[in-house]
């Protein structure tokens, strides 16, 4: 047994055993399975937001482009940045707010208090049920191409370990689990970047000596990769300006509306926790997304006729540390795939057992009764994204499909999200119009690509366009929310307490 295997599973171990730590005195209550009982502080907070959104994508994905298209990519790293800052300043506080008042534990929660409808709600979830069962596939895949590199282990064994072992510690501790194993990932993935990046600058000569190299690195025969002065260029022929802003409008857009992100603030203990934890994790995000590019540049030069991108940071990896800390740091990546998993099946329980079957089927039903659907509904998630990926083998197939989701999620809800906290004129019509025109033109695009304009690089973008459209006309020709709607979302209790103080005091004197 080689020192990879070893380490994998040792982490596959103790990946298990936080779980069932975080499971052990946890009563099966909708508040302590879902959203950790509000009980996180900013460092787990921080922890499980961060590892939420890194991912196979981050880590081999993202490392791959950077090799093959240059710095251009640094567009995608502005992309990921920038939600993060936009969640940190505009959103957390109100998201923790209406959770801690309203008892909102999900987004279809959030969704359904701000625009009332039970087939918008019910919409919405069968939608996350979807789109996050084909992206646990995505990820799970991820552990393949790691593995693939450094065992025999065949293409369903890696597939069926990762899922199996996400379900386990998963099913047992619910959110707790999830928030412990992400932190513990996340700690895993920065160590991992900055090893390699470390190494990597002192075996490629220096910053500028790398650089330097990076730009001046040819094309392999028959690659359509760029090369030369292209690698350093902002925009490339590989990567243009309309492809940048496409792009850009993907990942901004995308995880701005993504729920397995977005509901992290709910398990922050106070609203401090909550600002705070996704506010800390912008810098140990910068280190992983910069050290991203470098490791792209050492790859290129260094090993510049790789079968396939997708093995850029692994053969890094493998080429410039020993063994054991090789292995460690493949670890690195691995949790990144594992923890996006291991919160979107959360989510999907969520979905399924809360905001369905509770929320839509059965209002009086117990909370063991709900979580238990939960559970029920991880395991079949689980077999359902193994098959998925058994019919998607190929890395290129199965990430196509969770971009096409990722931008669907972005046309489809941002709007609504936006006009949550900002527009009082938006109602349940005009969220429920702007879903299904954002969500269906963006899947039409991408079934049918000649419905797509000449000019749209990127189904999201007329697929936005016309969410937006459908959004403020429908808002503008139906009723206002009622009174109590405005309330909630606009009054008193989502406003700052410095604020209320004052407003207090200037009714007094």
């Amino acid at each position: 047994m080689n020192i990879y295997i070893i380490v994998f599973i040792l982490y596959l171990l103790f990946l298990i055993v936080i779980g069932f730590l975080a499971s052990k005195g946890q009563e099966d209550t909708a508040d302590d399975y879902y959203v950790a009982g509000r009980s996180m502080n900013k460092w787990v907070v921080a922890g499980t937001y961060g590892a939420s959104f890194m991912s196979a994508g981050t880590f081999i994905g993202q490392i791959g482009a950077n090799y093959a298209a240059g710095w251009s990519q640094i567009w995608n790293f502005n992309a990921t940045i920038l939600p993060m800052f936009i969640l940190a300043a505009f959103f957390a506080k109100k998201f923790w707010r209406i959770g801690y008042y309203y008892g909102a534990r999900s987004m279809p929660d959030l969704i359904a208090l701000r625009y009332p409808s039970k087939f918008t709600r019910g919409f919405y979830s069968l939608l996350i049920l979807m789109i996050y069962t084909v992206g646990m596939a995505a990820m799970y895949l991820g552990i393949f191409t790691v593995l693939s590199l450094v065992t025999d282990l065949s293409y369903m064994t890696c597939i069926i370990i990762g899922a199996v072992v996400v379900l386990l510690y998963s099913y047992s501790g619910g959110a707790k689990a999830v928030a412990w194993t992400d932190t513990a990932c996340l700690i895993l993935m920065i160590f991992a970047i900055v090893v390699s990046v470390s190494v990597a600058l002192v075996k490629g000569g220096g910053f500028e000596n790398l650089i330097s190299a990076f730009g001046q690195a040819s094309v392999p025969e028959g690659k359509p990769w760029a090369g030369g002065s292209e690698l350093l260029s902002p925009t490339n022929s590989y990567f243009t300006l309309s492809m940048v802003i496409s792009f850009f409008l993907v990942w901004t857009m995308g995880n701005l509306s993504q729920p397995h992100q977005m509901t992290r603030v709910y398990l922050a203990k106070d609203e401090k926790a909550a600002i705070s934890g996704v506010a800390l994790i912008l810098i140990p995000n910068c280190i992983i997304l910069i050290g991203g590019l470098i490791i792209g540049a050492y790859a290129r030069v260094t090993y510049p006729n790789l079968e396939k991108i997708d093995y850029a940071f692994p053969t890094v990896v493998m080429g410039i540390l020993p063994p054991l800390v090789a292995a460690i740091v493949l670890i690195g990546i691995i949790a990144a795939v594992m923890s996006t998993a291991s919160t979107m099946l959360i989510i999907s329980a969520q979905a399924a057992g809360y905001d369905i079957y509770k929320k839509l089927i059965n209002q009086n039903a117990s909370e063991k009764t709900v979580v238990k659907i939960s559970r029920v509904t991880m395991i079949v998630c689980t077999v359902l994204s193994i098959i998925i990926a058994y019919f998607a083998q190929t890395v290129q197939g199965i990430f196509f499909l969770w971009s096409s989701a990722f931008a669907m999620m972005g046309a489809g809800v941002l709007p609504s999200l936006i006009g949550t906290f900002y527009w009082k004129r938006a109602n349940s019509q005009a969220c429920l119009a702007s879903m299904i025109v954002g969500f269906g033109s963006t899947a039409a695009m991408y079934i049918f690509p000649s419905l797509k304009p000449l000019w749209a690089v990127h189904p999201i973008l007329p697929g936005l366009i016309l969410s937006v459209t459908a959004f403020i006309l429908v808002a503008l020709f139906t009723k206002k929310p009622d009174d109590d709607i405005i309330e909630m979302f606009f009054g008193e209790k989502l406003k700052d307490p410095s604020k209320r103080t004052k407003k207090a005091v200037r009714a007094v004197s």
